[in-house]
């Protein structure tokens, strides 16, 4: 069996099914970035079922004409956030709905997980 050793991450039970990994540390460097994504607010999993992300995401899905960015696909469509926004007064980052729609943009699966290995997500601290 496989132990982990030095792990910063908590197993966080919540009453729904979705389950998220935090940690209380939040490492920044000289540019004001944070260097890892790990204070969450409850479950993204279940943010992407509020009215409010759902709304947000028809409107960027309309506004890329149903397709991926880079493919022209059509099928299995997500929304990718070009960077994070950290807000150093709340300690939290922001609601996926609360980004301004230059920052959101629509790719499909493939192209979104391609996106992910090649390249990290900038994190802004606001």
């Amino acid at each position: 069996m496989n132990k982990l050793v030095n792990v910063h991450y908590q197993r966080l039970n919540l009453k729904n099914k979705y389950r998220r990994f935090t940690s209380d540390k939040v490492m920044t460097n000289d540019t004001n970035e944070i260097e890892s994504i790990e204070l969450f607010h409850g479950s993204y999993g279940s943010l992407l079922f509020d009215p409010m992300w759902r709304s947000k995401r028809i409107s960027i899905l309309e506004r890329d004409k149903h397709q991926c960015i880079n493919c022209k696909s059509q099928i299995g469509l997500q929304v990718h956030h070009r960077q994070y926004h950290f807000s150093k007064a709340t300690n939290q980052f922001k609601m996926p709905w609360e980004y301004a729609d230059n920052l959101l943009i629509t790719l499909c699966e493939k192209c979104h997980q391609k996106g992910h290995k090649q390249y990290k997500v900038p994190t802004i601290s606001i």
